[in-house]
């Protein structure tokens, strides 16, 4: 019997079908939305991405979805299984973990190169940037004040002039931004993310890098520690105790 596949076998690489330049722009219409409504916590991990409601909610049409959710599965963002469809992801307590390692990896090397090549415009932008976010944050529009976050963390890479750089740490914050919706134990802690902000500027201002560096690998602690990633126990559950009262006597 032949089971069909959710997805057209070109998805998977099986067979070749070149993309014309108008279907990759289309595609990446749809990834960006999507991405960014994950990104901004307005998709919550485990959310059903049903193909025919993001038909009419996109304007677009469904090979064209299927497509952008096979893209955002490559980037951590969606979890895709043949028969069921696609969701959100919800990353594991493991591969949140994992994330900031990477994350303390990357942004300590951006602080060095960006102190590097930082000049007045740059430090004005960020300093925008900032202040953008704390207002989200005095409103309680948490969505935008997530964006903003990642925006400086964005921007920090952009300055440090290395793209491949900027690209991973690019896909790394979607998943980190599933993480946070995910484990985060008080929302109130984007407030003191937007102080220890202001403090990364200020020591490239001041061109202490070495500060810099070690105060950027605190900042992703303490947000690490904002989050609950203590693994819980597997329940065992006692199924003869539990339908006891359900077995036939004799």
């Amino acid at each position: 019997m032949l089971t069909l596949l959710p997805y057209p076998l070109y998805c998977f690489g099986v067979l070749e079908q070149p993309l014309s330049t108008a279907k990759k722009k289309e595609i990446r219409r749809i990834v960006e939305a999507i991405g960014r409504a994950i990104v901004e916590q307005r998709l919550v991990p485990g959310t059903r991405l049903v193909e025919l409601k993001l038909v009419d909610a996109l304007g677009a049409n469904r090979n064209h979805i299927r497509a952008a959710l096979l893209e955002l599965s490559h980037q951590g963002l969606v979890s895709i299984t043949i028969n069921k469809g696609a969701m959100v992801a919800c990353p594991s307590q493991q591969e949140a973990a994992d994330v900031f390692v990477v994350r303390r990896l990357l942004e300590a090397e951006a602080m060095v190169l960006a102190a590097e090549r930082i000049e007045d415009t740059d430090l004005a932008a960020l300093r925008k940037l900032i202040e953008e976010e704390r207002l989200a944050v005095e409103e309680g529009r948490r969505p935008a004040a997530v964006k903003l976050a990642a925006r400086f963390h964005i921007e920090l890479a952009r300055i440090a002039g290395n793209q491949v750089l900027s690209d991973m740490l690019e896909r790394l914050l979607g998943r980190c931004s599933l993480i946070v919706s995910m484990y985060q134990k008080d929302s109130r802690s984007h407030e003191c993310h937007c102080d220890e902000h202001t403090q990364l500027v200020e020591l490239l201002a001041a061109g202490d890098v070495d500060t810099a560096v070690l105060s950027m690998r605190q900042h992703l602690d303490n947000l690490e520690s904002s989050l609950d990633l203590t693994q819980e126990e597997e329940q065992v559950t006692d199924f003869v105790a539990l339908f006891a009262d359900s077995v036939p006597t004799e």
